[in-house]
């Protein structure tokens, strides 16, 4: 079977690759240990895995990178900050994680804000894989959780591109259906 695309909703292989690179690259944040994530990718890459999978693994790897080498040489260990790294380099999947494990803890408005940043890695995460519906439902509620809430996240830097983009990516849709 030839995959047209990486569908890590509609494709159980495609998940468990999407989960496993982007739970050990956290854990190598966590730990500060850039084999861990190296060495999943690298087993993955072992495998005779189709194309589609390859590919997804390889840029994934290169964006990681990225990331991993900006927040070390950056010495960032806020969480927020990392948070916004990932956005940037559009790494919606590992910055929803990340601030999943933050908002598991927090507490009212801190928590509501988190919400909003989650749903809008949420929202980019959709729309890349064609589920404009699903998109559409978690960017309007980023939007509201985030101008409600976004303020009380004052280490968080990137509130007004984020939320300019969640309307742009609402327009976009908005205008194409």
């Amino acid at each position: 079977m030839n995959l047209k695309k990486f569908d890590p909703f509609n494709n159980r292989l495609a998940r468990d690759i999407r989960n496993g690179l982007s739970k050990s690259f956290l854990g190598a944040l966590a730990e500060k240990d850039v084999s861990l994530y190296k060495r999943r990718a690298a087993e993955y890459l072992k495998q005779d895995l189709e194309q589609v999978y390859q590919m997804y693994v390889e840029t994934r790897l290169d964006k990681l990178d990225e990331v991993f080498v900006a927040i070390e040489q950056g010495r960032i260990d806020d969480k927020l900050q990392q948070a916004e790294i990932l956005w940037e380099q559009e790494l919606y999947f590992e910055m929803h994680e990340l601030l999943e494990n933050i908002w598991s803890s927090a507490e009212g408005n801190e928590r509501k804000a988190l919400q909003g940043f989650i749903r809008a890695a949420g929202m980019k995460i959709h729309a890349e894989n064609g589920n404009m519906k699903a998109a559409a439902t978690m960017g309007r509620k980023a939007q509201a959780d985030l101008q409600l809430y976004g303020r009380v996240l004052i280490r968080f830097n990137k509130l007004e591109s984020i939320l300019a983009e969640i309307t742009n990516t609402l327009a976009n849709m908005d205008s194409s259906s």
